[in-house]
Formats: structure tokens, C-alpha cells, sequence
């Protein structure tokens, strides 16, 4: 029996099993099967027993069918804010993707950057990490691939047992994965933080584009310049590629002069980037710069969301400017429909997991089970969480890791008297930092697939790479996520 059929059994199983449990004290029927039915879906998700976004839909049948939740409560999981945020943020990447935007800015950096083994792979990593920011991840490993693959093959004529190639296709995997921290739309992960957020703690402030940012960018830019050290130390990079200059040159020279679509869709990429860091107040010491939410007194109404959606509509009333093409609009629909539905269901699922544990009084309840955190030092619980998550991650989606374990971090925050955000954000960052396996994030995946890396390399590259992260994302979290949301205090919104 494969994997997924016993995965599938074993989901099942474990549902009926909590079905049949007595209820502990201080809990009620309706928690167990939450409970129940977040396990099963974390079985699935592992084993893949079916695709893990069909795995997604669960609580749409389960919740409502056993009386946890109403099913319009729990469909309105699936249309959260954040869920249409990262949804327009898709398309917005494919039309970026659509008039080659992208592959022009990472012909630029690497071509700026220099062309020897060593900034070869720095500026692929810098390219890579800069688009991820605010392209899916994995789009962005598959678009560099095939440059890789260019420089490696003319490397491996020359040079047969040369470590390059390993060095270069991990670069870009990891490099995908760190750039997605620095913003809020960079990967999934961040954005099921975001959403659980608002579903746990009506009363929180809104987590923005820039409040991410601005602790999301300073581990990105700390963490990417040490990864390439390690990569090119591990594999003892030096000289060059013979011919790689010209083989840059010819690719930006196949792309041609920089067209009105490009130019028009970077202008819509760089109005909804500048809404979202500028919709609210911006506090400088004494110096506040009103955000445009405020100037319009519309503060109260307006999210994110509505900024992604605005760029969207941009995108299909702003003509392309190219008179040859059959599309008039820098994105068709049809294009728009070709992005990767599934990851918005798969966010969608884990804001219904969460609305269940909270309505049914669960994750209060495990909570208060759990006070092993209780006067340990911050730095302890920071590290201890970033090393759990990291490495549960090498065997799960980093998105599902995400919906499963935010919940729970929250309640075992506030049972310890601990901020949640001291748990949660160290845990989101994690999610974007296992890279042993090809199965810890969609960027390992691609890269695997190249087929010039094999399972026992990555594992031993990304092994040590984990601790190196492990301990990065710990020391930021400490110095920069702390002090910016005054972590030390518990808010009012959560008491």
C-alpha cells in the first residue's frame, strides 16, 4: 500500500477515532471534531492523499454536517480579506510575467552585478529574492531555471566535475524562499499569519503591507548575503564561466528594446506597491506622514485588499499599447484564469480551521493545556519554535504547516502570558526556511526537478542552512519584530 492510501485511511481513522473520544473537561463535543478534523486534514496534507488543495475543502463539509459552524461562516473563510489579497496579487505577478517584465529586471541585476562564478550566483540570488517578493516563489524558481541552466551547461563542457551547477540551482531554491519573507504577498505563509490574525483578534490592528515589511525586508536582506557566503564556501566557488557574458548579453539582446506593455504594467505594479506602504500613517519619532487612507478619511473602510483589487481592474482597462497582439489589456482573462487557483483555497482552508478553534473554544482549551513556556527566556521560546517549525516543514506544504500551527501558537502565547505575535511571526518566517527537501517548499521542488541536484546533496546543503536560518530568523525576531510591535506588553485586544 502506497503512501496515500494509507495516508487517506489513516486521515479517516484519526477523525473517527476523536469522534468516539470522551470529551476532557472544559471541552465540548464540537472541539473534538475541530480537532479532529484539523488532524485529518494535516494527514492528508503530509501524505498528499489527495491534492492538498482538494484537502482544503474539508471543514466546507464537515463543520457544517456535525454543527461546528454554519456553512455560509464557514465559506466566508474562503473570501477573507487576505484571501482576495494574495488572489489579485497572483494575477498581478502574471501580468508582469505576461509582457516579460520580469525576466528583463533579472537580466538587468545579473548582468549589473558581474559574470564570475562567485557574483554569478550573488546576483542571481539577488534577482531571484527581489522578484519572489512579489511573484509566487516557485514561478520565479522556474523562470530563472532555464538561465541557470544555460551558464551550467557551458560550465559543465568545460569543467565535468565542477560543484557550480549544485551550488547555482540551490542558490536560486533558497534565494525564492528568503526574498518571499520580505513582503506580505511574497508567500502564502505570511498572509495565512495576516488572516488568522484578524480571525482570532477582531479587535487587533490590521497587519499591512508595510508593517510586514518592515520586519520581513531587514531578514531578507540580513539572511540572503549569508546564504551566499555558505553556498559559495560549502562548495568552494572560484573562478569563472567561460562564455557566461555573452550568454546574458544574448538573452537580454533576444528580449528586445523594453516595450509599452512593460513599461505600462510596471507603472500599475508600482501604483498598488506604493498604495499599500503609503495607506497608512507612517510615524517617524515626532515626524507622523498621513497615509492617503487617512488624507481621505476613508481609514475605516479600506484594506489592502482594495488596493490589490485596484491594480487588478488597472490591469484590464490599461491597453498594452501593442497594436499586433489579439489582447488589448495587459492581462486577458484567460491568462488571469491560468494562476494558481489552489494556493487561495489552501489559505482559505486555514482561516476555516482557525474560525473553528476559536467559535468552539479550542485553542483557548489547548492554551491552557500547554505552560511549558512559562518564565523560560524570549529567546529560548523564539529558538525553539523557529528549530520546531523549521524542520515539520521539510515534510509539509510551508502553507498548510502555516494553517495548522498559527492557531495553536496563538493560544499557547496567551497561557503563558506571552505575546502571540512573539510565536506566530518567528513561525511564519520558518515556513519559508526549510531547504533539505524537495518536499519543504514549491522553490526545492523546482530546482529538484532540474535533475542536476540529487536528494542526499540537498539534504546535506540544506541541513546545515536550516541552523543557519534557524538562528538568523531567532536573532531578527529578538532585535526588530520585538521592539516593533512592543512584544514585551500584552495588548488590550487580546485581553
Amino acid at each position: 500500500m502506497n503512501r496515500k492510501k494509507i495516508g487517506l485511511f489513516l486521515g479517516v481513522l484519526v477523525f473517527i477515532i476523536f469522534l468516539m473520544l470522551p470529551v476532557p473537561q472544559g471541552l465540548n463535543r464540537e472541539a473534538m471534531i475541530s480537532a479532529g478534523t484539523a488532524l485529518l486534514m494535516a494527514v492528508w496534507w503530509m501524505t498528499e492523499a489527495i491534492p492538498v488543495f482538494a484537502t482544503s475543502f474539508v471543514p466546507l463539509v464537515l463543520f457544517p454536517l456535525f454543527g461546528v459552524l454554519k456553512s455560509k461562516e464557514v465559506a466566508l473563510s474562503y473570501g477573507h480579506n487576505y484571501v482576495l489579497m494574495l488572489l489579485a496579487g497572483i494575477i498581478i505577478a502574471k501580468a508582469i510575467e505576461s509582457q516579460n517584465l520580469h525576466k528583463r529586471i533579472a537580466l538587468l541585476i545579473i548582468n549589473l552585478i558581474g559574470v564570475n562564478k562567485k557574483k554569478i550566483i550573488l546576483s542571481f540570488m539577488i534577482s531571484t529574492a527581489f522578484l519572489s517578493m512579489w511573484i509566487a516563489n516557485v514561478a520565479v524558481a522556474l523562470m530563472m531555471l532555464p538561465i541557470g541552466l544555460s551558464i551550467i551547461k557551458k560550465e559543465e563542457i568545460d569543467n565535468p566535475d565542477s560543484k557550480f551547477s549544485l551550488a547555482l540551482m540551490l542558490s536560486i531554491a533558497y534565494a525564492a524562499s528568503i526574498g518571499g519573507i520580505g513582503s506580505l504577498i511574497g508567500t502564502p505563509p505570511n498572509l495565512v499569519f495576516a488572516g488568522i490574525i484578524e480571525s482570532l483578534y477582531p479587535e487587533a490592528p490590521q497587519i499591512t503591507f508595510s508593517d510586514w515589511m518592515l520586519i520581513g525586508l531587514p531578514l531578507t536582506v540580513v539572511l540572503l548575503p549569508i546564504t551566499w557566503l555558505y553556498i559559495i564556501n560549502f562548495f568552494k566557488i572560484k573562478g569563472s564561466v567561460p562564455g557566461s557574458v555573452g550568454i546574458i548579453k544574448n538573452e537580454l539582446k533576444e528580449l528586445g528594446r523594453v516595450t509599452t506593455g512593460e513599461k505600462r504594467v510596471f507603472i500599475v505594479f508600482l501604483i498598488t506597491s506604493l498604495g499599500w506602504v503609503f495607506r497608512k500613517d507612517l510615524v517617524f519619532g515626532d515626524f507622523v506622514l498621513p497615509g492617503w487612507g487617512s488624507v481621505l478619511g476613508v481609514s475605516k473602510y479600506v484594506h489592502d485588499t482594495t488596493i490589490a483589487m485596484l491594480g487588478v481592474l488597472l490591469l484590464f482597462l490599461v491597453p498594452n499599447g501593442n497594436e499586433k497582439s489579439n489582447k488589448k489589456s495587459l492581462i486577458s482573462w484567460k491568462e488571469a484564469e491560468s494562476v494558481p487557483w489552489g494556493v487561495v483555497i489552501l489559505v482559505g482552508g486555514g482561516y476555516a480551521i482557525a474560525k473553528s478553534f476559536i467559535s468552539t473554544g479550542l485553542a483557548e482549551w489547548i492554551g491552557s493545556q500547554i505552560t511549558v513556556l512559562e518564565n523560560a527566556p524570549t529567546l529560548l521560546i523564539v529558538f525553539l519554535v523557529v528549530l520546531a517549525i523549521t524542520f515539520l516543514t521539510e515534510i509539509n506544504s510551508n502553507t498548510a504547516t502555516a494553517n495548522i500551527f498559527m492557531p495553536i501558537l496563538a493560544t499557547v502565547a496567551i497561557a503563558n502570558s506571552t505575546h502571540p505575535f512573539l510565536l506566530m511571526i518567528p513561525a511564519t518566517f520558518a515556513c519559508s526556511c526549510a531547504f533539505m527537501l524537495p518536499s519543504g517548499t514549491g522553490t526545492n521542488a523546482a530546482i529538484f526537478a532540474s535533475e542536476k541536484i540529487k536528494i542526499p546533496e540537498m539534504a546535506r546543503t540544506g541541513f546545515l542552512m536550516n541552523f543557519i536560518a534557524i538562528i538568523v530568523i531567532t536573532i531578527i525576531s529578538y532585535l526588530v519584530v520585538v521592539p516593533f510591535f512592543d512584544l514585551e506588553q500584552i495588548p488590550d485586544w487580546v485581553k
